[in-house]
């Protein structure tokens, strides 16, 4: 049953859709493929888990972006999570006159992946991945990738988190209201 005031949508257009999927908090990575001049690199909040045997992430691009040909001639690519304190780095990254090449490696740092592609300097981790599958879904391109590397950072910084078409911080769960001194029960937490 919904919530009082909730309001229901017989027929959803894509702003409508837009507006919804915002009320889902998400991480921001950057997706990179290829080091000095062929770099490319993209912000994206689309990043899944999808498999723990094998180890698979899928993220989802336009088929017309730089980043996504490039995956599909290189057949592999990083994804990076990107710390609170990345903020300009996710905006470079998600405007049309992004950097390229070795401009944009120059932006997310001198670090390249064995396999040959960008790791972004300061990220809490980055992820090498090999090319699953390339699938189309709708108007973007699912790219499925194998994870061969895993590189962590500072996992004590905070992640930088997009909510409502802006930045936002994760609140702890010692400074919610009613939640202090209370245990949280983990068999409700999600993913558990």
């Amino acid at each position: 049953m919904p919530d009082k005031g909730a309001v229901t949508l017989p027929a959803v257009g894509a702003r409508e859709f837009r507006q919804a999927m915002g009320l889902f908090p998400t991480g921001v990575a950057v997706v990179a493929s290829g080091a000095e001049a062929s770099t490319e690199a993209l912000t994206v909040n689309s990043v899944t888990s999808v498999s723990l045997d094998p180890l698979l992430v899928s993220v989802c691009l336009r088929p017309e972006a730089r980043v996504c040909r490039r995956i599909a001639q290189r057949r592999e690519f990083t994804v990076n999570f990107l710390a609170a304190g990345q903020r300009h780095l996710s905006a470079l990254f998600a405007s049309r006159s992004r950097p390229v090449g070795r401009q944009a490696q120059w932006q997310l740092g001198d670090l390249v992946s064995p396999r040959g592609s960008v790791l972004v300097h300061g990220a809490l981790a980055s992820l090498e991945c090999a090319v699953e599958t390339l699938a189309e879904g709708g108007d973007h391109v699912i790219v499925l990738g194998r994870v061969e590397a895993l590189h962590l950072g500072d996992t004590d910084r905070d992640p930088l988190v997009f909510h409502r078409g802006d930045y936002t911080r994760l609140a702890s769960y010692a400074d919610a209201p009613g939640l202090r001194g209370s245990s949280v029960d983990r068999a409700t937490t999600p993913g558990r």
